[in-house]
């Protein structure tokens, strides 16, 4: 009987669940009634606390979850949860919910809570998937207490040194704030930001030795980043052009530097007729005495326009996974010997020969998996791939999704490509083309 096996198993068992499932499990017997009180897991989402009937639309649903009565059940099924724990420790806990200013104060409480029982992985994410990716203002939230009062009776001394990884979505902070988590997490290992509009400035001079990476997303307003972290694994950014300086980041192996075509500089307009933005200065000047211990690369290549930028520059000889947002491959395969793993997403297609065939590289002898994303079908994309047939002499697999999966941040909406039958012409076309021992696999259902 798997009710005979001990506390920990099944509390194991119980975390593999939602915690509605995990709660539901209460009706099985009296040794399962109480056992959900002690998950060390609470990650409270929307979309499994608030009904939704089977006939809602999306747009019905997505309006629904914002009414009163939905907002103050999901409040109510939060606290009615904290109020029943019994756990010593938490390792995860999040709060998945759209939830305004207002409750600003009883966001503080539950995230008090939280440190109080020395939480490992801490989750606010006050945006939901209804929310279109182009909205400017996403109900934000400001914790203007989290991390400085602590709400009584809860003791949180010395909770802040248990917390490794700090996640939060549409969470308004400020440069103080950000400052303030930094200084009073030391722990930290892990810091996620994304949608905060307020940060403008945003600077940590004392060494964070335990930070290990860093990921910051879609804050439009910020203009300065400095980070000083000796031990930093992995860095990722999409937003403005930004000064960045990451410090003596010796560790770091992980890089993606993405500028939001929401907030391109205007230089001059490309063959669509959109703004054009030089962004080369961007990764290869803020972080070029880095480049050479890179191993992951991810960044935009469009707007560099020539290979030039590259002409000069270090062999990347650490360089084993490069994402490309667009054309700049060959050069960039030419600098990376060791390169395993290529990485294409076509978010806009190229309508303009992007010159790849006059650029000669030597068969390379590393690269064995290519992912292609946003694939249309387009004739110059389709070019662009068996550029890569070319050289790439050892390859082992190629991967092709008509999704684009270049946002980093993940909230990129995927699109339909409009014409089925051009897509599966292309294919059938790459396929006829393929160095002789790899394999294609299509990430699409139906294709």
């Amino acid at each position: 009987m798997i009710s005979a096996l001990p506390d920990d198993i099944l509390l194991t068992i119980l975390s593999l669940l939602t915690l509605k499932q995990a709660v539901a499990t209460s009706i099985l017997s009296s040794r399962w009634r109480y056992l959900w009180t002690s998950l060390h897991t609470l990650n409270f989402r929307y979309e499994e606390i608030l009904h939704r009937n089977d006939d809602d639309t999306d747009n019905e649903w997505g309006c629904k979850i914002y009414e009163a009565d939905y907002m103050e059940r999901f409040m109510q099924v939060v606290n009615q949860v904290l109020r029943s724990h019994k756990a010593p420790k938490l390792h995860e806990f999040g709060i998945h919910y759209q939830l305004d200013a207002s409750r600003g104060d009883l966001i503080d409480i539950w995230v008090a809570f939280a440190i109080a029982f020395k939480v490992s992985k801490l989750e606010l994410n006050f945006s939901t998937n209804q929310v279109p990716i182009w909205r400017n203002e996403p109900y934000l939230v400001q914790l203007d207490r989290v991390f400085s009062v602590c709400a009584p009776p809860l003791n949180v001394d010395n909770g802040f040194e248990c917390l490794r990884e700090l996640i939060l979505k549409s969470v308004d902070l400020t440069d103080e704030q950000f400052e303030t988590i930094l200084s009073s997490c030391t722990f930290l290992e892990f810091l996620h930001v994304l949608y905060s509009s307020r940060l403008v400035n945003v600077k940590h001079a004392v060494p964070h030795m335990k930070l290990k990476s860093l990921e910051m997303y879609r804050c439009f307003q910020l203009k300065k980043l400095e980070i000083f972290a000796p031990n930093l694994v992995s860095f990722k950014y999409l937003g403005p052009k930004i000064n960045s300086s990451v410090k003596d980041a010796k560790q770091l192996v992980h890089a993606c530097m993405r500028s939001n075509w929401e907030t391109w500089e205007f230089s001059r307009t490309n063959s669509l007729g959109l703004p054009n933005m030089q962004r080369g200065d961007f990764v290869f000047g803020q972080f070029a005495a880095y480049l050479p211990q890179i191993e992951h690369l991810v960044m935009d290549a469009s707007s560099f326009g020539r290979t030039k930028v590259l002409d000069n520059g270090p062999l990347l000889y650490n360089l084993r996974h490069l994402s490309l947002l667009l054309e700049m491959v060959a050069s960039f395969v030419k600098v990376s010997p060791f390169l395993h793993r290529l990485e294409l997403h076509f978010e806009l297609y190229p309508l303009q020969d992007p010159e790849l065939r006059r650029i000669a590289v030597s068969p390379h002898n590393y690269l064995k998996e290519v992912l292609v994303s946003g694939f249309s079908g387009n004739k110059l994309v389709v070019d662009l791939i068996m550029v890569v047939f070319d050289f790439a002499i050892e390859l082992e697999k190629i991967e092709i999704s008509t999704a684009y999966l270049g946002d980093p941040s993940k909230c990129t909406i995927s699109l339909k490509p409009d014409d089925d039958f051009l897509v599966r012409k292309s294919i059938e076309q790459l396929h006829g083309r393929m160095p002789a021992k790899a394999q294609l696999y299509i990430l699409d259902d139906g294709l």
